[in-house]
């Protein structure tokens, strides 16, 4: 369980993924991480495909989070809708866009220490 006696903190991270996956975020050892905020946007003047993965390290298995969803041309798309993903130590949020260097992926989240991790 985590220790939220010993507060959290906040990262955010920006990531602009290749063409192969791009890890956008990684929870650290001995945390858990609740990602508040996930948007992506396309810096290209045409529609875009972007894929989006979540990987759960306990079951090693990737579900998808976004398919080939396709980005408007210099649009922006909130993934969470003002709900949130609750991960674990070693969980990734992977991305994979249609064309290197044309999607942005910021996400912010707060990480609890969580010493059974």
């Amino acid at each position: 369980m985590p220790r939220v006696v010993d507060g959290s903190k906040f990262n955010t991270v920006g990531v602009t993924p290749g063409a192969a996956g791009t890890t956008v975020y990684t929870v650290p050892a001995n945390h858990a991480a609740i990602v508040r905020h996930f948007s992506l946007s396309n810096n290209n003047s045409g529609a875009k495909k972007v894929t989006v993965q979540y990987y759960d390290s306990k079951s090693t298995t990737y579900y998808f989070i976004a398919q080939d969803l396709s980005l408007a041309a210099n649009s922006y798309i909130n993934i969470l809708n003002s709900n949130v993903l609750a991960l674990n130590a070693s969980d990734k949020i992977i991305a994979t866009a249609e064309t290197a260097g044309t999607i942005s992926a910021l996400v912010s989240v707060e990480e609890y220490y969580d010493p059974n991790r």
